[in-house]
């Protein structure tokens, strides 16, 4: 069997894959001319191509003479949704960004006590962290419970609030407190990132970012951690960085 390599491949075909491309951005149709003023080709030339692509499926032609996304482009897309594991992709991203970064990874979801850890990835240098697999964490003092207390439902998190004292270093709160807390993650919800320092560990310092499902639902929250000192004297590159990666998983689990 011979190797698939870039010499190996059909031009055509590739130069197709670039039509396809525009179709993924926000722009759901497009006309011929706006095709191929995207792709700085001739209308004459791009024609021929979305003729083969609307004749398979791929593409779709309006009563508006647009074109978008075919039944087979559709099709194609649940299957590929259907065969992921979104806990999966999550858990392969977290590990890729503590074998780039040294850093500690973790991997939460909200269960049934509130924000679970369900995947950890330790530091490249030891440190002590209540960020474990099993970790309930503390809505109020942590990053993972702030990033989840961001995105849940209202109803929800003034119920799981009364429970925040029985959390991983948690704290019984008062009325006045728990109605400040909840107006404050309110304010912060276009923060997609959260920091954390020195808590709930002193010393210990994480940065949590949401990954959101096809309903906009909160997923996953995927955290770094690490020494405070280390982590804060690199905050803004760890924080473009984590954003990054987060938003090539939300596309490889369709979310974006």
């Amino acid at each position: 069997m011979h190797d698939l390599n870039e010499n190996a491949g059909i031009q055509s075909i590739d130069y197709t894959a670039q039509v396809l491309e525009l179709f993924c951005k926000d722009q759901a149709r497009l006309s011929l001319k706006e095709i191929a003023q995207q792709l700085g080709e001739s209308p004459a030339k791009i024609f021929r191509y979305l003729v083969s692509l609307t004749r398979i499926g791929l593409l779709h032609k309006t009563e508006n003479n647009e074109y978008e996304v075919g039944a087979l482009a559709l099709n194609l897309s649940f299957r590929a949704l259907n065969a992921l594991d979104p806990v999966e992709e999550a858990c392969k991203t977290a590990k890729a960004i503590n074998y780039e970064t040294g850093y500690g990874t973790a991997v939460s979801i909200w269960g049934s006590l509130g924000p679970t850890v369900i995947k950890t990835f330790d530091p490249s240098r030891s440190v002590y962290s209540q960020i474990r697999v099993g970790s309930v964490m503390t809505l109020v003092n942590s990053s993972i419970g702030n990033t989840f207390a961001k995105y849940i439902p209202e109803h929800v998190l003034k119920q799981s609030l009364e429970l925040d004292s029985m959390r991983s270093s948690g704290q019984k709160l008062s009325q006045k407190d728990k109605q400040d807390f909840m107006q404050r993650m309110k304010e912060q919800r276009s923060e997609q990132l959260t920091v954390m320092i020195d808590r709930p560990s002193r010393g210990l310092s994480s940065i949590s970012i949401p990954v959101f499902s096809i309903s906009e639902e909160v997923q996953f929250v995927i955290t770094i951690f690490h020494i405070s000192d280390i982590l804060l004297e690199q905050q803004d590159q760890v924080q473009a960085y984590l954003s990054a990666k987060i938003l090539e998983l939300s596309k490889s689990i369709g979310a974006n």
